[in-house]
């Protein structure tokens, strides 16, 4: 993908706007670090921006920060250049902050997306972006890695058996000073309601449910128990 990038640079031809998604993360921050990098864009004229620690959003404060950085002259470079990590994570208010921001774009300015699926984001800001897919693992193999069959399974039963086998865990988690197994379950869930998503948008809100419980347990000193049992909660109708 950084070789499209390059080319279209090279022609004059650099969108405004982009979203990088269907990749793995790391490599789709990595690209737009990069093409900044070819256009020699002095780090002053970067602004990255991601969910702050202890936070599980990306608020309209950070998007105002974002447009004020862009309506600036650039520092020594040719570009001012912005990107947004996790944009699954934009609460509503950054969401109308940031589409404002596209709907007037400034002259020489590129402003990155980064999201796993446009499904994550609303359609106005998508369609206001030169969307980009990065390949990836085909979904059936990524699953055969990471989704447990028993942690979909569980999603299936009742309230009170998934209580109880979110308790379970967590004395497990506990006993082992480690938390990795609330990580592996909320990857099985991601995936397979990803999944889901190809036939039915509506797990859409799902996802990010879970991926706001990641943030949390990753991100707070939050109960990983309770913050599960929440998010049952919420996505028990789906």
């Amino acid at each position: 993908m950084l070789g499209f990038l390059i080319k279209a640079a090279e022609k004059g031809r650099l969108s405004h706007g982009y979203l990088f998604w269907g990749g793995d993360n790391q490599e789709m921050r990595n690209t737009a670090f990069k093409l900044a990098e070819f256009l020699k864009t002095d780090p002053f004229d970067i602004l990255y921006i991601v969910p702050p620690k202890k936070k599980t959003e990306i608020s309209i404060d950070q998007i105002r920060e974002l447009k004020k950085h862009l309506s600036l002259s650039p520092y020594n470079s040719l570009y001012k250049f912005a990107i947004i990590d996790k944009a699954e994570l934009l609460n509503r208010n950054a969401d109308d902050a940031l589409l404002k921001t596209l709907e007037e774009p400034q002259g020489n300015t590129i402003l990155i997306v980064i999201a796993p699926s446009p499904d994550l984001l609303p359609k106005t800001i998508i369609s206001r972006l030169e969307a980009i897919r990065f390949k990836s693992e085909s979904l059936d193999k990524i699953s055969d890695k990471i989704i447990q069959t028993e942690h979909i399974e569980i999603l299936k039963k009742p309230l009170n058996d998934i209580f109880k086998y979110i308790e379970k865990t967590s004395k497990n988690c506990k006993e082992n000073k480690d938390d990795k197994e609330f990580f592996n379950i909320l990857d099985s869930w991601i995936l397979w309601f990803r999944g889901k998503m190809l036939s039915d948008n509506k797990y859409a809100s799902a996802v990010k449910e879970i991926q706001k419980s990641k943030e949390i347990i990753s991100n707070s000193n939050a109960n990983p128990r309770l913050v599960l049992e929440n998010l049952i909660l919420c996505i028990n109708n789906y």
